[in-house]
């Protein structure tokens, strides 16, 4: 697997996106968020409270779109980041996203599009480090997220296990899963939680620097 521009440092602080520019005197962009969300638009708490510590940390906006929520309005004439917290390439990261940036230019925003973040190669080196026995998803189409999801497991070195072909066993698996959903409630048992990313502690610190270093 080739994630973009890996070269795996001790941190995600020594890392840099080598094509952006470098913060200006006037201090870090502004930052365009987009995750999945729930059914009406509702974004999961773990995610609200790391973006609002990570705009304080920033001193900068930082807009969270869930795909599932009507389109933001933004203050007119902005240039942000549009960064997609989406773990595999699927329609939204291939359609959605693209749909997104293309809106916000015609609104009149400067946008810098990145990769979806299960493209990062800090993101996929500290996902390897976790050592889990195999990786769940959500059941996917064949295409691309699925030749993703092969990749994935050979970069990492475990089996991706698609939710609903899992076992009781499974529960230890790593959900790909920023927040708790349908699978990670599926799969919580006594013995093993089966977190989401960013109820771990390391994990959600980890994304948490990955983002603050952005430009």
């Amino acid at each position: 697997m080739n994630p973009v521009d890996v070269t795996p440092s001790a941190g995600p602080g020594c890392w840099r996106w080598p094509l952006l520019p470098k913060p200006s005197a006037a201090g870090q962009s502004p930052l365009f968020l987009v995750v999945h969300g729930h059914a009406g638009g509702q974004i999961p708490q773990v995610i609200t409270e790391l973006l609002n510590d990570l705009a304080q940390a920033r001193q900068a906006p930082v807009w969270l779109q869930a795909l599932t929520a009507d389109p933001l309005e933004l203050p007119q004439g902005q240039s942000l980041l549009l960064v997609p917290l989406l773990l595999t390439p699927g329609s939204h990261a291939r359609s959605d996203v693209p749909g997104i940036r293309d809106r916000l230019r015609r609104e009149g925003h400067q946008v810098c599009t990145l990769p979806f973040l299960g493209a990062w190669g800090p993101w996929l080196e500290h996902l390897r480090a976790l050592n889990a026995p195999a990786v769940l998803h959500h059941p996917l189409r064949p295409g691309v997220a699925d030749r993703y999801l092969s990749a994935l497991s050979r970069y990492l070195g475990v089996p991706c296990l698609s939710a609903d072909r899992s076992a009781p066993s499974d529960a230890a698996a790593l959900p790909l899963a920023l927040a708790p959903n349908r699978m990670t409630a599926h799969l919580r048992t006594d013995v093993s939680p089966c977190l989401a990313l960013l109820e771990r502690p390391a994990t959600r610190q980890f994304l948490f620097n990955l983002l603050l270093d952005l430009p």
